[in-house]
């Protein structure tokens, strides 16, 4: 008898089985849209690791859950080792995330990152370099409008942590894609 696929995803990634559902759910709404589309959509990292896992079940995954529950196969590609995030620069992972959006709502960036994220950190690590340079002008020149600035920018900087993140899943570094 096959393990259940969220039991398998809590003994791969150490996740809470609670996230292990909710990663499951993430999973079969990526599939659904691949369903409803007929595209070919990029899944993230972490909805792929659930799709990996599925997949290596084969009687589970090809001769059940594709026929009874989409009605066809849907084959995951096979993925390149040289492009860890290569889902950023994908127009097609663009498309998941707009479909996803029309479908579900916004989707959680923990589970669905935003392509844009690495643009995200270098402006949090430029408030914070121009933070300190208006502390360190504000000491200098003992100036209160420096200081006042200063504080501005790192309350913003905060924000934007609160804004656009929310503990992001870590991907289980023995899991190879």
């Amino acid at each position: 008898m096959t393990r259940s696929l969220v039991d398998r995803l809590r003994e791969e990634t150490g996740h809470p089985t609670d996230t292990c559902y909710t990663m499951l759910e993430e999973y079969r709404r990526f599939i659904f849209l691949i369903g409803r589309t007929g595209e070919e959509l990029v899944p993230s990292p972490i909805v792929d690791q659930v799709w990996r896992l599925h997949t290596e079940d084969g009687p589970a995954y090809f001769d059940d859950f594709c026929p009874r529950i989409i009605g066809r196969t849907i084959y995951r590609p096979k993925p390149d080792p040289t492009h860890d995030l290569a889902f950023h620069d994908d127009p097609a992972y663009d498309r998941t995330l707009d479909y996803y959006a029309r479908e579900f709502g916004r989707p959680q960036v923990q589970y669905w990152p935003d392509p844009d994220l690495g643009a995200l950190r270098m402006s949090k690590a430029l408030f914070w370099v121009i933070g300190v340079a208006a502390f360190i002008l504000a000491y200098a020149f003992q100036s209160l409008v420096f200081a006042a600035f200063g504080v501005l920018v790192v309350v913003l900087a905060y924000v934007l942590r609160w804004k656009f993140t929310s503990l992001p899943l870590q991907l289980n570094a023995r899991l190879g894609g």
